[in-house]
């Protein structure tokens, strides 16, 4: 009797999905497949045809209630092992090519302390961290796309005293703290089986109906940044995350993501309404040399209605060029 080796249920990314290295994967059309280890991306020898590409996006799927197809071309899910993969095919994309990324879920720091040993964050801002969570500070965390800034905030949460009420509203589910009183949602497409959806709005609202103590909202990128903001301003305190290029301009990007709630949002009202919620902006920035906080600034009572006042309570590269010139 001949025994024949089932095939692997993700074919061609088994192997880049058990190596422990890589952190994310990048499939165009099957003809180009890209990785990232150490933050850094690199061209893998893989090719493959848009059939097998197909068939293995069918199956990162299977169990996630999710599926992609033509009437609905664009689908985000999360693996068992909380890994998130995104989805794009036709009509979205060319008819023979599907796109599949992938952003692992890797263990990396699991606290402050720990960013510290891997020079991430000197040891004076993770204690400036440490007390900001610890009295109930509101925290917007800031960077490019695969900066650190949901590991960054997993270590934050861990700083949050026990007697604490936690309820998190994310796309998909990446935030991993062990808090004894924590409530997770996450956003839901209209289902297949004519379920409603669901969106980051609704949870924001929903989260201020739970008596929590800290609200945290993964990735603000719309309207929800101003039920954020009517949710900070009724007392709680909160943790987001928000794309942008320096923690100005994260402050600034609220603003915009804000005014896309309704005609009759104000300008003058967003900004008063984030510096009076907004305590503190960590900037985190990704280069050649690894993941690490660039900037960290407080937001204090505005003098100017047009710009935003910050003072700067830590800067990377004046810390570098201070120690260069002392030593």
């Amino acid at each position: 009797m001949t025994v024949h080796k089932a095939p692997d249920r993700f074919g061609f990314l088994t192997e880049l999905l058990d190596d422990p290295l890589v952190e994310e994967i990048i499939v165009i059309g099957g003809m180009r497949t890209f990785i990232v280890r150490n933050g850094i991306k690199e061209l893998a020898n893989i090719v493959v045809d848009s059939q097998s590409v197909r068939r293995v996006a069918d199956q990162l799927l299977v169990g996630t209630g999710r599926r992609v197809d033509q009437s609905n071309p664009i689908v985000s899910a999360q693996l068992p092992d909380g890994s998130r993969v995104h989805i794009t095919g036709p009509p979205v994309t060319h008819p023979d090519r599907m796109n599949i990324q992938i952003r692992k879920f890797v263990v990396t720091a699991g606290t402050l302390d720990d960013l510290t040993e891997r020079d991430a964050l000197p040891e004076q801002v993770a204690r400036l961290l440490k007390d900001a969570v610890r009295n109930d500070k509101t925290i917007l965390v800031a960077g490019a796309p695969g900066a650190g800034k949901t590991t960054l905030v997993n270590c934050l949460l861990r700083e949050v005293q026990p007697d604490r009420r936690v309820v998190t509203c994310e796309e998909v589910f990446e935030i991993d703290a062990p808090l004894p009183d924590m409530t997770q949602m996450q956003t839901r497409d209209a289902g297949l089986d004519g379920g409603s959806e669901i969106s980051l709005r609704d949870l924001v609202r929903e989260a201020l109906r739970q008596r929590p103590d800290r609200i945290v909202v993964g990735e603000v990128r719309g309207p929800e940044a101003l039920d954020m903001l009517m949710a900070l301003n009724a007392g709680c305190s909160g943790v987001a995350t928000i794309h942008a290029n320096s923690g100005r301009e994260a402050l600034e990007k609220l603003v915009s993501y804000g005014v896309l709630a309704g005609d009759n949002i104000s300008i003058p009202f967003l900004r008063r309404t984030v510096a009076s919620v907004v305590d503190l902006v960590v900037f985190l920035r990704r280069d050649a040399t690894g993941r690490y906080v660039d900037e960290v600034l407080s937001v204090p009572q505005q003098l100017d209605g047009d710009v935003f006042t910050v003072e700067a309570l830590y800067e990377r590269r004046a810390s570098r060029s201070a120690g260069k010139a002392s030593g």
